[in-house]
This record gives C-alpha cells, sequence and structure tokens, in this order.
C-alpha cells in the first residue's frame, strides 16, 4: 500500500526509445503531426526530434503510430513503456512482437503469412489510430454502413443499451473541442509542471486524489491534452465524428457493451478503407457542468451518457499496417 503512495504522481518510468535516421527522412511531418502527444518537436533544419515534456523524459504511449506513418522507414523504436513499481505499475510482459496469430514465434515475417489469414484477422492486424484525414467528407451511406456494424455488436440481453450521435458540421465539432479543452488545459496544467519539477505539493494533491481518481490520474493522458492544446482541437481535423452514448440502465455492463460496439464500428470502417480514431478526451468534461447547454443541444439528455467518440474520415496516405506491440499475460489452465 505504502508503495502505491510513493509513486502514485509521475512515477519513475521507462520508455522505449526513438531513432530517426535523418539520411531517410524528407521531413513530411507526419510522425509529428500523427503523434497523440506531444512527443516531437521539429529542430532548426526541420527534422523532427523525439521529446519529453513537464518533467517526463518523453512523452510517448509506445502506440508505434510514428512508425506507422513515416513513408521512408525513417522511425525505429526499441524497449516499451514500463512503471516498475506503484499504483500505476505495468502489468505487461514487455516482450513488444509483431502479430504471431498463427504461433511461429518470428519463424516468418507478416509478408509471409499474411494470405492465411481471414480479411477480419487482416483488419484487426493492420488497424492504426488514424489522426491524418483528408479534407474529403464521409458520405452518409458510408455513415450508416459503420452505425449498422455498431448495431449488430453483441450486448448483455441483446439490449443494444446504446445511442449514436453522428455530427459532421464543423462548427458543432469545434464546439466540442473548445469546451472539452477549458476543462482539460487548466487541469493539465495543475498536474505537469511546464519547467518539469516535481513540486511536493503536487505529489501530495494528486496522490490523495488517485486514490478516487486512479483512472483519470496516470500521467500519459496529460501529453495528449498538450498536443491537443498545441493544435487547438482534439478531433485531427477529422470531417465526422460519432459520438457513443450509453443508457446505464441496461444489463449487467453497459460499458463494455458499448466498447464492443466502438469496436465493431472501428473495424467496419477500416475494412472500408476509411480511417477511425477513439477520442475519450472529449468525453470526459461533458460531467462538468460548463458542457450541459452544448449536450442538450447535440442530444445528450438523460438517460443517455457519453461513454467515447470515434474520429471518422479518409486517411491521408498509407496509415494502416502493422507494427509491434506489448504484450498481456497469459495463463493457461488446461
Amino acid at each position: 500500500m505504502l508503495e502505491n503512495f510513493k509513486q502514485a504522481y509521475m512515477p519513475k518510468t521507462e520508455f522505449p526509445r526513438r531513432t530517426v535516421d535523418r539520411e531517410k527522412c524528407k521531413r513530411c511531418k507526419r510522425c509529428f503531426d500523427a503523434c497523440p502527444t506531444a512527443g516531437f518537436v521539429l529542430d532548426t533544419e526541420g527534422y523532427p526530434v523525439p521529446v519529453g515534456y513537464g518533467g517526463l523524459e518523453q512523452a510517448c504511449l509506445n502506440c508505434w503510430n510514428c512508425v506507422a506513418v513515416c513513408p521512408e522507414g525513417a522511425i525505429s523504436m526499441e524497449g516499451a513503456y514500463r512503471v516498475p513499481e506503484g499504483r500505476y505499475k505495468t502489468r505487461l510482459a514487455g516482450a513488444v512482437t509483431p502479430p504471431d496469430p498463427l504461433g511461429l514465434g518470428g519463424g516468418k515475417s507478416w509478408a509471409e503469412f499474411e494470405a492465411e489469414l481471414t480479411p477480419v484477422e487482416r483488419t484487426i492486424y493492420k488497424r492504426r489510430s488514424n489522426r491524418l484525414f483528408k479534407k474529403k467528407p464521409v458520405s452518409r451511406e458510408l455513415l450508416l454502413r459503420v452505425l449498422e456494424a455498431g448495431r449488430f455488436a453483441p450486448s448483455a440481453g441483446n439490449c443494444q443499451p446504446y445511442k449514436f450521435i453522428v455530427i459532421t458540421r464543423k462548427d458543432a465539432i469545434a464546439d466540442i473541442e473548445r469546451l472539452a479543452l477549458r476543462a482539460l488545459v487548466p487541469f493539465k496544467n495543475l498536474y505537469m509542471d511546464r519547467q518539469g519539477k516535481r513540486r511536493w505539493w503536487k505529489a501530495a494533491l494528486f496522490t490523495t486524489l488517485s486514490t478516487v481518481m486512479v483512472n483519470q490520474l496516470d500521467q500519459r493522458p496529460f501529453t495528449a491534452v498538450q498536443k491537443a492544446e498545441n493544435d487547438g482541437g482534439v478531433y485531427w481535423d477529422a470531417p465526422a465524428v460519432i459520438l457513443i452514448c450509453k443508457n446505464p440502465r441496461g444489463i449487467s455492463n453497459p460499458d463494455l457493451d458499448t466498447g464492443i460496439c466502438a469496436q465493431n464500428m472501428v473495424l467496419a470502417a477500416h475494412s472500408l478503407g476509411l480511417g477511425a480514431c477513439y477520442i475519450g478526451l472529449s468525453v470526459e468534461p461533458m460531467r462538468y457542468p460548463h458542457m450541459a447547454a452544448l449536450k442538450k443541444r447535440i442530444g445528450v439528455v438523460p438517460p443517455w451518457e457519453p461513454v467515447t467518440s470515434i474520429a471518422l474520415g479518409w486517411p491521408r496516405g498509407e496509415i494502416d499496417t502493422v507494427v509491434a506491440r506489448d504484450s498481456p499475460p497469459v495463463e493457461w489452465i488446461e
């Protein structure tokens, strides 16, 4: 218990090592633009440089999207994001490896066994969170196909405890972003010190708060808020946003049902050639009074409660591809 309190605020962290090969880099800025955190800056020559923020050695979530979006293969990563102890201790194996659905142990490359997989499997393994969108709108017909995939997701008792709000009006999306950032940015500035210092009173405050807000006070999302503040929005200029709400009176676990529904929609979108990205930053602030009028205007009214949202659009360049990923523990009872 004591160790949990010691490491509850900005715990000691091992970050993956990102390397940029300047011989290959064409300074296209795709890695800089697509990074979900404030994880890169551009030097005086326009080359991306991995950086930290607010006291973190690196602002990296280990998502590998910078590797995925680089058309020149100029970015490499080694290692994993790891908190060795405390409340936010990571419970992953630290084995960051490419997909191995056939249990080949690395004996074949993706290109050598991809043809043996089903189309659904290929979509799952190649799907990347898309943050580079074309300005081209998504047709109503395609949006309906994505929604229909959500409708046919399994739910407890087949009660389908969710509601979809499809937003394609730019001013409405901008209103959500503006009001969300009004709450997110001050909280981020309170948590992370601009000079990178770990002040004792912040440690005391956020250690105490973490006992009741453990999911909200992991250090990683705060770097995403910094990126959103830098860019002035959370939806990455996506032409469409789908807000997914739950009915809290649903059978058993409506949050789980809503998550299953959302994943159906995301996989359907990517199978159709679209790009999608889960966005949670805009949802948490909807609990606060300053967003009440907006919620009513867009249809988030009782009993509906927002759970997550999906940014949706046409990807700008190739983004869906196979990357490595950390491994959760697996126990077999045979």
